[in-house]
Parts: C-alpha cells; sequence; structure tokens
C-alpha cells in the first residue's frame, strides 16, 4: 500500500514541477514581449545614437594623438586625458 502513496508524491511533486515551469515560461514570455505603450517602430534605434557617441569619442582621441605628437600636451597629461576618453568609449 505504502508503494502507491509513494507514486502520487511522486506525480504530485512532478506536476507542481511542470507548474512552476510552465510559469517561468511564461513571466519570460511577458517579460520580453512589447507592451501597448512601447512604439519600437517608430523610435531611432539606440546603437545609431551611441556610435555618433563613440564617432566623437574617437575624433577626440585622435586630437589627443596630434597633440601629443606636436608636443603641445605632456605625456602625464596625454596619459590622463587619453584613460579618461577611453573609459567613456564602450567596447561590445
Amino acid at each position: 500500500m505504502a508503494k502507491s502513496r509513494e507514486s502520487a508524491d511522486r506525480r504530485q511533486r512532478e506536476r507542481a514541477k511542470q507548474q512552476k515551469a510552465n510559469a517561468k515560461r511564461e513571466r519570460r514570455l511577458n517579460k520580453n514581449a512589447p507592451t501597448e505603450g512601447d512604439e519600437t517602430d517608430d523610435a531611432e534605434p539606440a546603437p545609431l545614437v551611441e556610435k555618433v557617441d563613440e564617432e566623437k569619442l574617437l575624433a577626440e582621441l585622435a586630437a589627443l594623438h596630434a597633440a601629443f605628437d606636436n608636443e603641445q600636451i605632456s605625456f602625464d597629461d596625454f596619459e590622463m586625458k587619453r584613460e579618461e576618453l577611453l573609459s567613456k568609449l564602450q567596447v561590445e
């Protein structure tokens, strides 16, 4: 008689696991799904905005290198400003 009780408990645990997995799957799907208030089609993609900042940072870095090459700034100033610019630059 004890054997059937074990099977029933096991089935109940398996059902609970399955329900928990289904609930988790639903939460993940709802998290990634756009809501009615989101306007992703009309909005400009974020990477384009980052690319503009990236181009600006690279231009500033090039100007910094040119100033150092022309001996307009010291090595210490060059290193400090270069590290500051590189920290702002995002690497994927």
